[in-house]
C-alpha cells in the first residue's frame, strides 16, 4: 500500500482545502476550527467488576463530549456486526450509511477522538482512509487533551444533523489483510513483510500459566502505548527510537496486529507520523488467530530470523528487552515496567469474542 499523505509537522488538517501531512490535530487547533469540521467521538466504555470488558460508549458520550461532536459507534456502525470477530472492518454500504447519518460528505473534514489512548479514534481514521476518505484526522491526546486545556464539554445526546448522501466509498487495497497471509508469514517470515504485534510487552510475551496467551510465531513487538508520551499524546521521537531499536527495514511493509485490530490501528497512526505510512493491519488479529485451534501461539521472546531480526547492536535478549548501542532511553524502553505515562496496557490473553484484547486506560494527568 502506498501512503498518499506523507508525514511532517502540520498546523492543522486544512491547508487550502487539502489535508496536510500529519494525521493529528491539537486541542487548540480544534478549538479554532470546530465549526469547520465534523467531530466524531469514538469512545468505548471499559467495564468494571462484572460488566463486559468493552461496551458501547454512548452513555459516556452523553455524560460529556466536545461541543458539537457526534457519536461514532464502533460496535454497530464502524464495524461489521455480521462478523464472528469484534471490530472487523465495515462494508462499503455501512460506511456510506454511517457517514450519511453523521452528516459527512466527500467534502467534509472529520476529526475523531476518544477518551482512552487514542487507538479507538485511530481505528475510525484507518477505516475511513481504507475507503478512500483521506480528510480524517485524530485529536492528539483525545478528550483528556481537550479538558486539560480548560475547554468546555457538553452533555446529553448529540445535536441533530442533516442527513447527507454520505461519502463515496472507494475500496483501497492494502490497508487490511487477513488470516491466510499472516499464517503464511508466520510459517515463512519475509523481511519485506515483518509481522508486528502492537500489544504491550507482557501480553506479547504471554504466560505459560495463561492458556491462549502469547503472540503469533515469528512476530516482533512494538507496543502502541510505548509510542505515546506521559500525557497520552503521540511522540514521534519515541516512535523513531522504537523502530530503530527493532531494526525495521525502511523498505518493508509491516503487518500490524493486536487483540482485535484496535491498537494495531493506533500503531499505524504512530508510524504514519514518522513517515512510515506503508503498513497494513491484520483485521481479525488475535481474535481470529485464537479461534483456530490448529494455529500456535508463542510464549516468550521471538526467535530472531528473517523479518524479525533486529539489526546491529539492537539485539533482543531473552526477556525481549532492547539492549546494546541502540537501547531506547528510559522513558521508552521496551520493558514490562515501561508504560509511558501510565498509558494502558493492551489486553491480556485469550480475549473472548466481543473483547478487543487491547485494553486501555486514560493517560495520567500531570
Amino acid at each position: 500500500m502506498t501512503d498518499t499523505t506523507g508525514a511532517g509537522a502540520a498546523t492543522g488538517p486544512i491547508d487550502g482545502g487539502v489535508p496536510t501531512g500529519s494525521a493529528l490535530v491539537s486541542a487548540d487547533w480544534l478549538r479554532h476550527h470546530a465549526a469547520e469540521v465534523v467531530i466524531l467521538d469514538a469512545s468505548i466504555r471499559r467495564g468494571t467488576g462484572d460488566e463486559p470488558p468493552f461496551a458501547d460508549g454512548r452513555a459516556d458520550f452523553e455524560q460529556g463530549h466536545i461541543p458539537g461532536a457526534r457519536f461514532a459507534d464502533l460496535f454497530r456502525q464502524f464495524s461489521d456486526g455480521t462478523s464472528p470477530f469484534p471490530f472487523m472492518r465495515p462494508t462499503a454500504d455501512q460506511i456510506r450509511s454511517v457517514t450519511a447519518e453523521s452528516g459527512i460528505t466527500d467534502e467534509s473534514v472529520v476529526v475523531v477522538y476518544d477518551r482512552l489512548s487514542g487507538a479507538w479514534a485511530a481505528r475510525v481514521w484507518w477505516v475511513l482512509r481504507s475507503y478512500g476518505f483521506e480528510r480524517t484526522f485524530v485529536l492528539d491526546g483525545g478528550l483528556t487533551a481537550w479538558t486539560d486545556a480548560g475547554l468546555p464539554v457538553e452533555t446529553g445526546a448529540a445535536q441533530p444533523v442533516s442527513v447527507t448522501a454520505g461519502v463515496t466509498p472507494r475500496d483501497r487495497p492494502g490497508f487490511f489483510t487477513g488470516l491466510p497471509e499472516v499464517r503464511a508469514l508466520s510459517e515463512q517470515p519475509d523481511p519485506a513483510r515483518p509481522v508486528v504485534c502492537a500489544l504491550r510487552l507482557p501480553d506479547y510475551l504471554g504466560d505459560p500459566d495463561r492458556p491462549g496467551s502469547g503472540h503469533i510465531p515469528g512476530s516482533i513487538n512494538l507496543p502502541y502505548p510505548d509510542t505515546l508520551d506521559e500525557h497520552g499524546r503521540h511522540d514521534p521521537a519515541r516512535t523513531r527510537d522504537l523502530v530503530a531499536a527493532l531494526g525495521l527495514p525502511d523498505a518493508s511493509t509491516p503487518v500490524l496486529y493486536c487483540g482485535g485490530g484496535i491498537n494495531a490501528a493506533g500503531l499505524a497512526l504512530a508510524l504514519h507520523e514518522i513517515g512510515r505510512g506503508d503498513v497494513t493491519v491484520f483485521d481479525g488479529s488475535l481474535s481470529e488467530w485464537r479461534a483456530d485451534p490448529t494455529l500456535p501461539l508463542q510464549i516468550g521472546a521471538a526467535e530472531l530470523s528473517g523479518a524479525a531480526e533486529v539489526s546491529g547492536a539492537a539485539e533482543v535478549s531473552g526477556a525481549a528487552e532492547v539492549s546494546g548501542a541502540a537501547e531506547v532511553s528510559g522513558a521508552a524502553e521496551l520493558s514490562g515496567a515501561a508504560e509511558p505515562g501510565g498509558v494502558a496496557e493492551p489486553g491480556g490473553a485469550a480475549a473472548p469474542p466481543g473483547r478487543d484484547g487491547c485494553a486501555h486506560r486514560e493517560p495520567q494527568r500531570s
